[in-house]
């Protein structure tokens, strides 16, 4: 299987203004087209750092990668984060737009074709065990995690200026969050999972005060799995009075019938002390537990502590 994969597998290096690379791109994705028989249908996709995705874009227009003859294709995938607010994103559409129609630019969040993720709404769904306890009158809060024993590694020119909230929270975390907040959509394609989910996102109210419902920080310097680590500013390529976040957590509500009341907790960190994603729907104590004064206390199974049930990605 290596074997045929490879046979279709090209490295051309350049930088991103250098158009001779282009050229050569151009020329090796044609040779390819003819070799593979691909029939002239490109997919670009561009997991580059956002401050370059206009002039990737520019530059595959400028080359003529991004022209579509005889029925052929030409797609963009542009990873996430997609601009840094809602005016840099709009204005980040004009210019992808311009070189690709609306309909072939795919903006993904690749966390989502995790098996386990795509599992949530059959759990939720199809499960006659957990929906009619899934709201407010049997859920006490919901934690949505995803933290990191590693720190940002060679990432230094993408991670430095964009930090956890932006990395992760605004994108993995939040559509965790409504998949697993959503009403059941009427059908399991695209536009109806895309309504239910805008619907919730929609309702989700941000704290009155940002202070006392978010935390930010860095990791420091100390030891993760018995080697000593150096902390974020002393990494390569990091500006020593560097303020990007290494962990971030929100505290958000939903403001529907479902939801109202019921505190999400979103979390993500680097360098933290072990490696986990999870979903946590933590139900309310029982009104009266039997077992508080007996020699089960304190066992993470008893009824004592609240009901959890954990979905892990």
């Amino acid at each position: 299987m290596w074997q045929q994969l490879i046979q279709g597998m090209r490295f051309v290096q350049g930088d991103f203004d250098d158009d001779e690379a282009f050229e050569q791109l151009k020329t090796t994705v044609e040779e390819l087209d003819k070799a593979q028989g691909t029939g002239g249908n490109f997919a670009f996709y561009l997991s580059v750092p956002p401050k370059f995705f206009p002039k990737v874009v520019q530059q595959l227009k400028k080359h003529g990668l991004a022209d579509q003859r005889d029925g052929s294709w030409r797609r963009a995938v542009i990873e996430k984060p997609f601009g840094h607010d809602l005016a840099s994103a709009k204005e980040l559409n004009e210019v992808v737009h311009e070189v690709f129609p609306p309909h072939e630019v795919f903006r993904i969040d690749h966390y989502l074709g995790k098996e386990t993720v795509q599992n949530i709404l059959a759990l939720r769904f199809a499960n006659t065990l957990f929906e009619p306890i899934w709201n407010r009158s049997y859920v006490d809060h919901v934690q949505i995690t995803m933290a990191e024993d590693i720190g940002i590694g060679g990432r230094a020119g993408y991670y430095d200026g964009i930090g956890a909230a932006r990395d992760v929270i605004q994108n993995h975390l939040l559509q965790l969050l409504a998949l697993t907040a959503m009403e059941e959509p009427a059908s399991f394609d695209a536009d109806a999972l895309a309504a239910e989910k805008t619907k919730v996102l929609g309702a989700v109210k941000l704290p009155r005060d940002l202070g006392a419902s978010t935390v930010r920080g860095q990791y420091a310097a100390g030891w993760q799995g018995g080697e000593k680590a150096v902390g974020y500013l002393q990494e390569d390529g990091i500006d020593p009075q560097s303020k990007t976040d290494t962990y971030a957590a929100v505290k958000l509500e939903i403001d529907n019938r479902r939801w109202a009341g019921v505190p999400f907790y979103l979390r993500t960190g680097k360098r933290l002390g072990r490696r986990v994603t999870e979903i946590a729907v933590v139900f309310q104590r029982a009104p009266h537990s039997p077992f508080d004064h007996t020699a089960t206390e304190g066992s993470a199974a008893t009824p004592s502590s609240s009901g959890c049930s954990r979905t892990r990605a």
